[in-house]
């Protein structure tokens, strides 16, 4: 059996219909039902076990996980690293996972959870895998690739693969090949909006998982989400790391980004 550990976004509802399409048997633990939850019911319907658990009850989501036979697992939509500041009850399996780790970026704790997992003969399973359909070869989407676009990408790419090999973010805002804004525990959408506070307009937005990045976990993720609140003329072009960068809602991310005059590119280093 598999189950789905469902974030927030729509990254879990494109998971569910994949799996539904490759016929696997799997649950949903939702733990931010407020986000996403009726979504996630209206794409399984009744088949499809739909659990309720909060992010920070690791022990009941273990507990969960034996009841229903997981032999996989897979995780799955957006959990803020801002959670952990947050004023929440973590019951004892939480607290012991956290406070056993010295340092509480994503991938310590996404590396601890594989392994405790493991000890519950519990594999986790790739997002690459799937949600291959999501990952856009490389090539410009919309809009039209500029020689000064391609150096601030070049240089946004670059600079947000460091960042993120240091597990601090995955963006970075660049403008007149300067950079910005970097993203941290704020998120995409902050660093966005502050890029643009900083910039005002014509910004590039790059964004990038580490060059050895586990795809089993924390791929980044775009879609029309990102270009919401945006006024024509405050972002030139977003650009992606075609290899390890999911894209939701693809039709609908290039709409959007037409409408505003934004030229999308999903980048390979040394493509032409």
């Amino acid at each position: 059996m598999i189950a789905i550990i469902a974030g927030k976004g729509r990254l879990p509802i494109y998971a569910c219909q994949s799996l539904l399409f490759k016929q696997k048997s799997f649950f949903v633990i939702v733990l931010f039902p407020a986000d996403n939850f009726e979504q996630l019911q209206v794409t399984v319907g009744s088949q499809i076990k739909l659990i309720s658990q909060p992010f920070y009850k690791v022990g009941s989501i273990l507990q969960t996980l034996k009841e229903n036979f997981t032999r996989q697992i897979l995780f799955i939509g957006k959990v803020d690293k801002q959670h952990l500041l947050s004023h929440v009850k973590f019951d004892w399996l939480a607290i012991k996972l956290l406070t056993s780790m010295l340092y509480k970026n994503d991938s310590a704790i996404m590396e601890y959870l594989i392994q405790e997992l493991a000890k519950h003969s519990i594999e986790v399973i790739s997002q690459a895998d799937v949600l291959d359909a999501l990952i856009v070869p490389p090539g410009v989407l919309s809009g039209n690739m500029t020689p000064e676009l391609e150096h601030s990408i070049s240089m946004g790419i670059n600079t947000a693969i460091k960042l993120s090999e240091c597990d601090i973010g995955q963006t970075v805002i660049v403008k007149d090949n300067m950079i910005i804004a970097v993203e941290a525990i704020e998120g995409t959408d902050n660093c966005i909006k502050r890029g643009i506070e900083l910039g005002k307009n014509n910004i590039v937005i790059c964004k990038a998982a580490r060059s050895n990045q586990n795809k089993k976990f924390d791929l980044p993720a775009l879609g029309p989400h990102a270009l919401e609140n945006l006024q024509l003329g405050q972002v030139a072009a977003v650009a992606w790391l075609s290899s390890q960068t999911l894209i939701a809602d693809q039709d609908d991310f290039i709409k959007k980004a037409q409408s505003l005059k934004i030229t999308l590119v999903s980048y390979a280093p040394n493509s032409k």
